[in-house]
């Protein structure tokens, strides 16, 4: 069934359907996606009207971008500091990291209305042939990968908290704490994201693949982030 499995997902997928349905019928879907351009009040009354984009997925990877900001502000108080110069080249290597995430969980906003128009759009078009009808088959592996790299990238900053409980700022634990529990919240959203596509997945062994890593990226990051809690607490509380 899924011919472009092996297609790197972020958007691309659904940029590539997206173009071809727009030239077909453009009056059928919304000009311009939310993005990094717009006002937090744009973009917060968009997500609250009558309307189902900007929707889950990207209020997700708004809240992973929102983890790495924290979690980067974090790493810019630790950076250069003489206290903290025996950890210089892990924290330099975490603020580069988050910053990636950062830009790429904007990205992937982007890409999940445009994932979902795509979807909608093959939806009509598919005649009641659900994944049987290529196009549609297409835009549904878009609307689950993109949520698993919005999941694999809240993974990845859990893990630089992790690494930056013990040795980032002191001062600035609870604002880690902020991103460690945002990137939690994260990986357990895009989960969701990804499991209320399968009923659309007519492969039963597919569709069990694709629900397995959604619950594994969420005990991952669970495991994860009952060990920096409390290390982040420990030193909250350790008046040495």
């Amino acid at each position: 069934m899924w011919e472009g499995s092996s297609l790197p997902c972020r958007g691309r997928l659904a940029r590539t359907f997206l173009r071809k349905e727009r030239g077909r019928a453009p009056s059928t879907l919304r000009k311009m996606p939310f993005d990094a351009s717009n006002t937090i009040r744009e973009f917060l009354d968009a997500t609250a009207a009558k309307q189902p984009a900007p929707g889950g997925g990207s209020v997700t990877a708004l809240a992973g971008a929102l983890s790495a900001a924290i979690g980067e502000m974090v790493l810019s108080y630790s950076v250069g500091k003489k206290d903290l110069a025996q950890h210089e080249s892990t924290l330099r290597d975490a603020l580069a990291e988050l910053n990636r995430a950062r830009s790429l969980m904007l990205e992937l906003m982007i890409e999940d209305q445009a994932a979902f128009e795509a979807l909608s759009a093959a939806r009509k078009n598919a005649k009641g042939l659900g994944d049987k009808d290529a196009a549609f088959a297409i835009a549904l592996l878009a609307c689950i990968r993109i949520p698993q790299v919005i999941a694999a990238t809240g993974l990845a900053m859990l893990g630089v908290c992790d690494r930056l409980a013990r040795i980032a700022n002191k001062h600035l634990l609870s604002d880690l704490a902020v991103c460690a529990e945002l990137a939690m919240a994260t990986v357990r959203c895009a989960s969701y994201n990804v499991r209320v596509n399968l009923p659309d997945v007519s492969d039963t062994e597919e569709r069990d693949g694709f629900d397995a890593s959604a619950v594994e990226s969420v005990a991952r990051g669970s495991e994860i982030v009952r060990q920096v809690i409390p290390a982040i607490w420990k030193r909250l509380t350790d008046k040495t």
